[in-house]
């Protein structure tokens, strides 16, 4: 077991007061450099001679150091395809990726470099999370009586983030009711996300769950009253375990250190890692603790092994990442190798932004060196409110596109977080204009979307065993979403149709459809009425699970010609997420109408979900890019010409 490593802190960096950063930033192609600039050209790219090196059939152990982008992913690719061609089998051959929505482009990259492209879903694609997942699921028995669960005899039962969210919610309940956290400035829902958070911090850094309220006490420098929410922090995270414990549930915390703990050093696991002879990680810098310490035992049994170290990484030192802890593994590769590249537009906004507030910080009356780049490489949106900023921001992306200087596909917006504002006002301005976009967030509340809203309202309304009744403002937007109609009509609707004492809807009899026909529209009528007599064949038929009812709802009413295309994408992760919380309800002790309702009032409660809302890799590549956070789009290989960075004060 080791402890928290320091480099895994981030230095803090004061800020002058006076410094006013831009709300805005935009790249053009080409940087102008001022006159009486020495220019020294920097040598060729030695991509080309790396590559060679990797072409190479002589084993090695090699750690090469790239710049960030999609360098990383050619030259991994490059070393399988040498692997491949000299006959390695590809089941000996285990690529650790920092996140996995990466593993198709691999596959699919590398079946058009070889001869035979099945020979690609034979190579082992994961991420250090997912192999830790998978070993635990296939050497259970080997660990289960040692790590202390009830029942060893029996299988393991796997939480989603949104079931895990979900149990520490029951288990710290009745601690809540009792004053826990009282005066503390936190949503419930944070100090759900907070606690998982403490435990997967834990497992990252390989430390005892039993530290971690000492930690965050020997951490804090604030009041000593608040000591008493790490105290109390313990209680709950403890509570948490205890009962995966006793119900053979594993969410990722308590899989990684099964793994890191019991497996990987046992005998059973080193037999199932030793048919990976060649090893080949991308992105080693955006590894945690644990993962290096794999890493490093993996190296001393593989025949080769190609590492990709990208330099200035480490994006993620929040999530536990330690970029400087891997910069240790390089002494075990005896080849050591560097991707050198010139110097980039970025470079020189990077210089100038350290110049500029450098200068602010220590007035020297020095010209800045930068100052003319800086002119033409970017520019500042001033708003004095948010809504005025992302106004400023569409405007502009819709003049690059209709003047023709840029390409959608050449626009990128990042910022903080992507909430319903900034997506909403981005929205009715880019279509607008027939902008295509696509929103890619590192997690979601799913309670955030219309289309969820108004689907779990349905869902109630069909459901006459469940005691949740829908909020009109829900019932709204199920009937916007599903007819098809603005929110005006839509309220109309809703305020002359929804029973909220019953919980169901009145049919068109029951109404005064005159003046509804003249104030919703006599097809809009004639729509409802369709789903009315939907939504009583559902209540009079016989019960269904949640996800099931949601896949009729898409398939026999949603579907219809004009529906946004994203809705569907959006609808299968829904119905995924359902899913996935009724396969797991027996082992949270739901059964029958309670798993439906639970689900339903987790979403309500604004449980994160567990997939992306795009993922990075699945943005159609011709569409502005709406990204948050920023570390997502800086983890991406997509690069483009003009990034619009909001709101960079909070960033």
């Amino acid at each position: 077991m080791r402890p928290l490593r320091g480099g895994s802190l981030p230095r803090v960096v004061r800020l002058p007061q006076v410094v006013r950063l831009p709300q805005v930033v935009r790249l053009p192609q080409v940087v102008r450099l001022p006159l009486g600039v020495a220019v020294v050209e920097s040598p060729a790219s030695p991509l080309a001679d790396v590559i060679l090196r990797l072409q190479d059939p002589e084993p090695s152990r090699i750690w090469v150091e790239s710049p960030q982008g999609a360098i990383a992913r050619q030259l991994i690719l490059t070393r399988l395809r040498t692997w491949i061609q000299q006959g390695v089998p590809p089941r000996q051959i285990l690529v650790l990726l920092p996140q996995l929505d990466r593993r198709e482009q691999y596959r699919s990259s590398l079946a058009s470099e070889l001869d035979d492209p099945s020979l690609a879903a034979g190579v082992g694609i994961q991420t250090y999370y997912g192999l830790a997942s998978s070993a635990v699921r296939l050497l259970w028995p080997d660990v289960a009586a040692a790590a202390g669960f009830q029942r060893p005899l029996d299988p393991p039962v796997f939480l989603t983030y949104e079931t895990a969210q979900y149990l520490m919610s029951q288990m710290i309940g009745p601690l809540l009711a009792e004053g826990y956290f009282e005066g503390l400035a936190m949503r419930p829902q944070r100090v759900l996300s907070q606690l998982l958070d403490n435990l997967n911090k834990a497992a990252v850094n390989g430390y005892a769950i039993e530290q971690v309220g000492q930690r965050l006490k020997a951490a804090w420098s604030g009041d000593r009253e608040s000591l008493r929410f790490f105290d109390q922090a313990q209680e709950c995270i403890e509570r948490f375990r205890s009962h995966c414990l006793q119900h053979n549930l594993l969410d990722i915390s308590l899989a990684i250190d099964l793994f890191h703990r019991f497996l990987r050093p046992g005998d059973a696991c080193a037999a199932y890692l030793s048919h990976f002879s060649h090893l080949a990680v991308e992105g080693v810098e955006e590894s945690v603790p644990v993962a290096q310490d794999f890493l490093a035992r993996q190296l001393q049994e593989s025949s080769e092994a190609l590492l990709v170290y990208r330099r200035h990484g480490g994006f993620r030192v929040f999530l536990g990442v330690d970029p400087l802890g891997a910069l240790r593994l390089r002494d075990d590769c005896p080849q050591q190798l560097s991707v050198e590249t010139p110097l980039a537009p970025v470079d020189h906004l990077a210089e100038h932004i350290i110049s500029d507030l450098d200068d602010l910080s220590h007035d020297t009356g020095n010209e800045r060196p930068y100052a003319a780049v800086a002119a033409t490489t970017v520019r500042s949106i001033a708003a004095r409110h948010r809504g005025g900023m992302i106004d400023a921001v569409s405007a502009q992306v819709v003049e690059l596109v209709a003047s023709g200087e840029a390409e959608p596909g050449e626009i990128a917006i990042v910022a903080p977080y992507a909430d319903g504002v900034l997506r909403f006002v981005l929205q009715q301005a880019l279509r607008e204009h027939e902008i295509p976009f696509a929103v890619v967030r590192r997690f979601e509340s799913l309670r955030e979307e219309p289309l969820v809203r108004g689907a779990l309202a349905l869902a109630a309304l069909a459901h006459a065993e469940w005691t949740l009744r829908p909020h009109p403002w829900d019932v709204a937007e199920g009937l916007a979403e599903v007819l098809g109609i603005d929110a005006v009509r839509a309220a109309i609707l809703g305020r002359a149709v929804y029973d909220r004492g019953q919980g169901q809807l009145r049919g068109l009899a029951d109404l005064a459809q005159e003046d509804l026909d003249e104030r919703v529209g006599a097809d809009n009528m004639r729509a409802y009425d369709g789903l009315w007599q939907w939504l009583q064949r559902m209540r009079e038929g016989a019960t269904m699970p949640l996800d099931h009812f949601l896949r009729r709802l898409f398939g026999e009413i949603l579907s219809r010609p004009d529906l946004d295309p994203t809705y569907g994408t959006l609808f299968a992760r829904f119905i995924a997420s359902a899913e996935a919380f009724r396969k797991t309800a027996p082992a949270l002790s739901l059964q029958g109408r309670q798993v439906g309702e639970r689900y339903a009032q987790m979403v309500a409660e604004g449980v994160v979900a567990a997939a992306y809302e795009t993922p990075m890799s699945q943005a159609v590549s011709e569409a502005v890019l709406v990204v948050a956070p920023v570390t997502t789009y800086l983890l991406d290989e997509r690069q483009v010409r003009f990034q619009f960075w909001l709101d960079v004060g909070s960033i």
